[in-house]
């Protein structure tokens, strides 16, 4: 009796397409895999033992909650990247494969920088020319272009499509979306005060001009009367019943209605947050006012008697 293993494709080019009642393999790529394992790897290297054996470790804090977040980021991009989210964005769907990109970019990345404590970046900002080049690229109308450009680039149907049917293309694709993710939250999330996150009435302006770019091409995804991706034409069954034209409009919708709906949410609450706290500022300075009114008049009647 032989034992033979199923085909597991390794590589997404030239597999078969996966079948059964959730069209997955159930395979972690091995990249995938390695690159994640490296990434938090050097992570909780760099935050515990190696920071504990260099001197000044007390200046150098890191909570549980910073590593819980980055773990967090870590396992987000598991769930992106792997089954049976990357085999429905490879063979099938295009809306899986924008959902993979949004996980990455609006989940993924602001894990990973809440978790990284802002002593991690002083060795560039320690450095005049890597600082320089830091303010630079970290500045929100830098930020806000590069994100913005790199999203609609890769929107492009013959990048969008060269990505899927090319190994390296599409790893380099989600580097540049994930590229894309700090570069979109860093000038919200910021820790480093040399290279400080914007006041809250700004970033709430800035998040709302983040709706405009995601808004218009997933606009014209959702709109559009052909069908953009073709790599999708090529599978030979539509899992769950669902047509081309329709995957493609809620790809479309996920990035327009979906991203646009987080951004507000967010401005709202920041909004409430910076509202509150002015508010609360108020009240503060009113009674130190009466305060300091009260001692004047007391202090001119004790004078008259």
């Amino acid at each position: 009796m032989s034992f033979t293993l199923p085909p597991i494709p390794l590589l997404h080019l030239g597999g078969p397409e996966p079948t059964g009642g959730l069209y997955t393999h159930w395979v972690l790529d091995p990249k995938i895999a390695a690159y994640l394992f490296v990434v938090t790897g050097l992570y909780l290297a760099w935050v515990g033992p190696l920071n504990r054996r260099r001197p000044g470790v007390e200046q150098r804090p890191i909570s549980r909650r910073e590593i819980l977040l980055f773990l967090l980021g870590t396992v987000s991009a598991l769930i992106a990247l792997g089954p049976p989210l990357d085999d429905w964005s490879h063979y099938f769907f295009v809306s899986a494969h924008m959902n993979q990109h949004l996980i990455l970019m609006l989940v993924t990345v602001p894990c990973w920088l809440a978790g990284i404590p802002a002593w991690v970046y002083r060795p560039i900002i320690d450095r005049s020319w890597s600082f320089q080049l830091a303010k630079i690229i970290t500045r929100p109308v830098v930020a806000f272009l590069g994100s913005t450009l790199i999203i609609i680039v890769w929107h492009v149907p013959v990048l969008y499509n060269g990505a899927l049917d090319n190994e390296l293309l599409h790893t380099l694709q989600h580097q540049f979306f994930i590229l894309s993710g700090f570069w979109l939250w860093w000038p919200i999330m910021s820790k480093v005060p040399e290279l400080p996150a914007l006041s809250a009435p700004v970033k709430c302006l800035y998040l709302f001009l983040q709706t405009i770019p995601g808004g218009i091409v997933g606009a014209f995804i959702t709109y559009s009367e052909t069908i953009l991706y073709t790599h999708y034409e090529d599978a030979t069954q539509r899992p769950f019943g669902l047509g081309l034209k329709v995957d493609q409009e809620i790809a479309g919708l996920s990035m327009w209605v979906g991203t646009n709906v987080l951004y507000l949410v967010l401005i709202s609450i920041i909004f409430i947050a910076w509202a509150s706290a002015e508010e609360r500022g108020d009240q503060e300075r009113l009674r130190k006012r009466r305060i300091e009114a009260a001692r004047i008049v007391s202090s001119g009647s004790s004078a008259q008697r």
